[in-house]
């Protein structure tokens, strides 16, 4: 099972993701391969032992690469691109927690993207990397 924390500065937005995707995740009988808490970003670093993975809100991104530098984080951690923060299915956060560890164990640094993504605010998809990739579409709420 993949732990994923979601995290930014005062946790209105996150927290609220974080509580809707791990909804998601027992309606869609998810719990065997993923789970999602919320975490402040101010307190993952002593906190990152929760997660196996960290997805950050689009506007902490300065706060991650800041840290990334100072060797802060064990964990991958990467920036939710602005266009999935909020939309993208839990389906969709555990195929990018997938890729993204696969490429964290073959040597990736952080702050964590794809190679094709270096720019997380620039980033136009609407669903995982994976099925982006594939040419698949966003299917708002029908998976």
């Amino acid at each position: 099972m993949i732990r994923i924390a979601v995290c930014c500065g005062g946790g209105f937005s996150s927290s609220a993701l974080a509580l809707h995707l791990e909804k998601e995740v027992v309606s869609k009988g998810l719990q065997d391969r993923v789970s999602f808490i919320f975490i402040p970003i101010a307190h993952l670093e002593a906190r990152q032992d929760e997660a196996d993975i960290a997805m950050v809100c689009p506007h902490m991104e300065f706060k991650v690469r800041e840290d990334s530098r100072k060797g802060v984080y064990r964990i991958p951690v990467t920036v939710i691109p602005p266009r999935l923060y909020g939309l993208m299915p839990a389906s969709d956060f555990l195929d990018d927690a997938e890729d993204l560890l696969e490429l964290w164990k073959a040597g990736g640094k952080n702050m964590m993207t794809f190679p094709d993504e270096p720019r997380p605010l620039a980033v136009k998809r609407t669903v995982s990397h994976r099925r982006w990739l594939k040419g698949e579409k966003a299917d708002f709420g029908k998976k």
